[in-house]
């Protein structure tokens, strides 16, 4: 479980007050806020991109406290297509994922194979749309193997065919035991697939249950 107690997040106005998060494995959680609120700044806090002075942030696994070498492990976030080198081609990204985490064995070219991105992965990004550099980027997240995932929009560019892709993308994930961590739109209906959504209101961060459809019994 990754837990966060008490950070204050503050850059030029503090954007939260002691917020508490509580992230557990096999689980979707949203983050919603209008844009400004502090959401990248978070998800960036939590990566260990920057610190806090108040406040902490670990990973407990079976009663046992992750060192931040195991956190680097067992966390994955790749901000933006923006970090990409136009040089380099996505199967080089993926293949460096995949040998730098070291958490899973699943082949490359089953994820290549399932973003549709088989004619133009080992071609250099420069060539790339917007779309394609996102699937790229989320192609990181399951070559991976990380535990935790932290994603900052990760709609950007990508069509109709492939959002459906994306929440089969987290389900799967989902499914093999992943935490995920996600910020979008507010009010996005990619929402729907999380269980529960935190939301950056007033310098307080809310957590809500997403209802999956009436319980009958």
């Amino acid at each position: 479980m990754l837990v966060v107690s008490d950070i204050q997040l503050k850059t030029k106005e503090t954007l939260l007050y002691g917020a508490n998060m509580q992230l557990r494995k096999g689980t979707i959680y949203g983050l919603s806020a209008r844009n400004g609120s502090g959401k990248t700044t978070l998800l960036r806090t939590i990566s260990g991109l920057r610190s806090e002075p108040l406040g902490s942030i670990a990973i407990q696994e079976n009663d046992h406290l992750l060192s931040a070498l195991e956190v680097k492990k067992q966390l994955f976030y790749f901000e933006t297509v923006e970090w990409l080198d136009p040089n380099l081609s996505g199967w080089d990204y993926l293949r460096f994922t995949q040998d730098a985490w070291n958490q899973s064995d699943r082949p490359i070219e089953e994820i290549v194979s399932f973003w549709e991105m088989d004619s133009y992965i080992k071609t250099p990004i420069k060539k790339y749309s917007l779309g394609m550099k996102q699937k790229v980027l989320l192609a990181m997240y399951g070559v991976s193997g990380a535990s935790y995932w932290l994603l900052d929009e990760p709609t950007i560019g990508l069509d109709t065919n492939s959002l459906k892709k994306f929440q089969t993308y987290l389900l799967d994930a989902k499914t093999d035991g992943a935490c995920i961590l996600f910020s979008s739109h507010q009010n996005d209906s990619l929402y729907a697939v999380c269980d529960y959504m935190y939301e950056m209101e007033d310098g307080s961060l809310l957590l809500s249950m997403i209802k999956k459809g009436d319980d009958k019994g």
